[in-house]
């Protein structure tokens, strides 16, 4: 289920069950239910996630059109759940009405195949043309912001899952998936490196799966985290499939939305003591009270924006992309120099300078 690919990609392996669904009247709820759940396209758990969260949309749409049965849908509707999408205030940015558009594209071309729709049905749900800036996602933590967190951390929560994922994110810039993947095995204290290991039969699966493997060096500092947890506060328990996860809980691996939590928690301004740079008081703002709430401030990050000033930081300093940081963050140079580069041309000018300079 690539949003990008549009319409295009292996035709899904439509599945036997559930074939009443899809004889007579076909429920809108059921139905996106049923796809969902047997995932035809094969995709990634977040991914489905996702996809369930953007479909949410269009069940909505459904429901305020008085649009039971899917059978009903007319090209007229698409139009009408366009300029819908874009009056809902949480899809302000014209890619997030894509990326909804495409997940129903994606939805009403697996109906086709359930033959719910005649073939190329799909195709009358039209894609906006994004500009780059646009389509390009420029939310980022700077360097300087994540070592300030670090630090605080360091100081007021030392060796906790919190410092170790933090730093980790900060000074890595892997992708939560793959913290989430790394076993105590993976970690070699001596050589200061972490190896990313694809184990897809087992739970973990690295974005780019077999490709995506690779030893990432640390410094002495996040060694000395690391060893502090291990030695201090690491659970000693294995996972469901009989693994050490290197960050635990006392159930098991630390689970991939409690990894989010975190991150949004320590990264709100007030959580370090920062005054709110929009001057809510921590007293009486909602997004302050608890952890679970982190995310509703606006000055709060997710993981990918972690990962995002980490690569902007390489980039600014003149380390080279192909070699080196396409290499440790496992992402290719075309996709870094689109998707993860914050800097200005002048900075990366002079980056290249110094780079040359230094050689």
């Amino acid at each position: 289920m690539n949003d990008s690919e549009g319409t295009t990609g292996p035709t899904p392996a439509v599945t036997q069950g559930g074939d009443e669904l899809f004889s007579g009247v076909v429920p809108v709820d059921d139905v996106i239910d049923f796809y969902l759940e047997t995932n035809p396209w094969g995709a990634q758990p977040s991914t489905v996630t996702s996809y369930r969260t953007r479909l949410g949309h269009f069940q909505q749409f459904c429901a305020e059109h008085d649009i039971e049965d899917l059978r009903d849908l007319q090209a007229s509707h698409t139009d009408a759940y366009h300029n819908y999408l874009r009056k809902q205030p949480q899809l302000s940015a014209r890619s997030s009405v894509k990326s909804c558009l495409a997940s129903l594209r994606k939805f009403l071309r697996y109906c086709e195949h359930r033959q719910v729709f005649d073939r190329g049905f799909h195709e009358l749900v039209i894609l906006p043309t994004l500009s780059d800036n646009e389509a390009k996602d420029e939310t980022w933590l700077s360097r300087d912001d994540a070592k300030e967190i670090v630090a605080h951390l360091a100081k007021f929560e030392p060796f906790t899952r919190e410092h170790v994922v933090w730093t980790l994110l900060a000074e890595t810039g892997v992708r939560q998936s793959t913290l989430y993947a790394f076993d105590l095995d993976d970690y070699d204290a001596t050589e200061r490196y972490i190896e990313a290991v694809n184990r897809e039969e087992t739970g973990t699966r690295l974005k780019n799966g077999a490709r995506g493997e690779r030893e990432i060096s640390i410094s002495t500092e996040a060694t000395q985290v690391l060893d502090g947890y291990l030695q201090a506060n690491r659970n000693d328990v294995t996972d469901e499939h009989g693994r050490q996860p290197l960050v635990t809980t006392t159930n098991g691996r630390l689970q991939k939305s409690t990894i989010r939590q975190y991150v949004y928690a320590w990264s709100r301004p007030c959580a370090i003591g920062a005054e709110c740079p929009i001057g809510e008081d921590p007293d009486t703002c909602p997004a302050a009270q608890t952890n679970s709430n982190a995310y509703k401030c606006p000055e709060s990050v997710s993981p990918h924006p972690i990962r995002r000033g980490y690569i902007t930081h390489l980039r600014a300093n003149g380390v080279p992309t192909g070699d080196v940081i396409s290499k440790r963050c496992d992402a290719n140079p075309d996709t870094i120099e689109r998707w993860y580069d914050m800097t200005m041309e002048s900075e990366r000018r002079e980056a290249r300078r110094s780079y040359v300079e230094d050689l």
